[in-house]
């Protein structure tokens, strides 16, 4: 039996966990906060251009019933004038539209930003399983819509009664006074009414867009194997990666070795530390470390050194110094250019006296 515990979702959701969910298109969202945001908008736009709403309709019915009598109508011009009504009207209520639109739009790209993603559309037979509906019904999710929905009905019809109940004193003289101030008074409580739900209702959204970030969050967490496994698609596979470093150091090891019989020196420790460098005038700005190793590779490079006729100089503070500075391949530092000038001076007139008594004993066989 697998350890319950292990798949517990307890860790934080990873950066690509988050990405995969918002490529779906599953964010933290608030459909309230969106709602109210409209509904401000067209709220705030109606106060600003009422008036030329208003002016502009109560022209336009002047006009019309002003000359309704003189217009005989035939089927085109009839559908002249719906068109140009159509028009009008567009015109007219294009500061609203263009206000609610804008609302709509900045409310979703400050909750998750700009995001397209089609898979939302895409059909999934789990959404008309009739069990998975089922769990969806008797889920926290629903509960709290329900309880969501209910706080909405209860506050506003809470927020309206109130405020009717303080015009209550005023709406029995509405009859003895004009009929255009008591539509300007009507229309002034229905305002209040409305911006005073909307402000309740804002209250309720924010903490709608609260759960669904936590809910949100809550769903996205991982198991402690799903970060494992995670790790191991995207870095890959731990084993595998040290399986591939072996196979580097490996191949980098013979490389080197291979470079040790075209050194000039093989400075040692003796026993512990080994450092083979090269030096080749004009094409090198200094001497060069092409093989190093310690304690089992430090012996390798000394056998493969003297099998090659490569002279071995013991000098342990050298050896040290070289190992722990200068990496295969790179030119040895300035402080040991003196130390390391002194040992292959010493080592190319080794190899001179070698070659002197070489050509001498070729002379005397060449003369016998």
């Amino acid at each position: 039996m697998s350890d319950k515990g292990a798949q517990d979702k307890t860790e934080k959701p990873t950066s690509r966990r988050r990405q995969k969910a918002r490529e779906k298109g599953q964010v933290a969202k608030s459909a309230e906060l969106a709602s109210v945001s409209v509904l401000m908008a067209g709220l705030g736009a109606l106060y600003l251009f009422g008036g030329y709403i208003y002016n502009q309709i109560s022209g336009m019915l002047r006009h019309i019933l002003s000359t309704a009598a003189q217009v005989h109508l035939d089927s085109a011009e009839m559908g002249n004038l719906s068109t140009t009504i159509w028009m009008f009207f567009f015109q007219v209520m294009a500061p609203v539209m263009i206000a609610v639109v804008a609302a709509a739009l900045l409310a979703n790209l400050a909750q998750v930003g700009f995001i397209m993603s089609g898979q939302r559309l895409m059909p999934d037979l789990k959404k008309i399983n009739p069990l998975s509906g089922f769990k969806r019904w008797i889920s926290l999710r629903s509960v709290v819509d329900m309880v969501k929905n209910v706080a909405k009905l209860f506050v506003v019809g809470w927020v309206a009664y109130h405020t009717v109940a303080g015009e209550w004193d005023i709406l029995p003289t509405l009859g003895d006074t004009d009929i255009m101030a008591a539509m300007v008074y009507v229309v002034g409580v229905c305002f209040r009414i409305f911006w005073r739900c909307v402000l309740a209702m804002l209250v309720l959204a924010l903490l709608d867009w609260a759960y669904q970030k936590y809910d949100y969050e809550k769903n996205l967490k991982m198991s402690k194997q799903e970060v494992k496994d995670e790790y191991k698609q995207s870095e890959g596979d731990p084993m595998v990666k040290s399986r591939i470093r072996s196979i580097q150091r490996e191949a980098t090891k013979k490389r080197m070795m291979a470079a040790v019989p075209q050194a000039d020196v093989v400075i040692t420790n003796p026993t512990h530390y080994a450092v083979a460098l090269a030096y080749e005038p004009g094409k090198m700005e200094a001497p060069q470390v092409v093989a190093k190793g310690m304690n089992r590779i430090a012996q390798k490079i000394k056998q493969i050194a003297i099998e090659a006729g490569v002279p071995l100089i013991e000098d342990r503070a050298l050896a040290q110094s070289l190992y722990k500075q200068v990496e295969v391949g790179g030119s040895i530092p300035y402080d040991l250019y003196e130390a390391v000038a002194t040992i292959l001076a010493h080592v190319y007139r080794s190899k001179d006296r070698q070659q002197d008594v070489l050509r001498a004993q070729q002379a005397r066989s060449a003369a016998r």
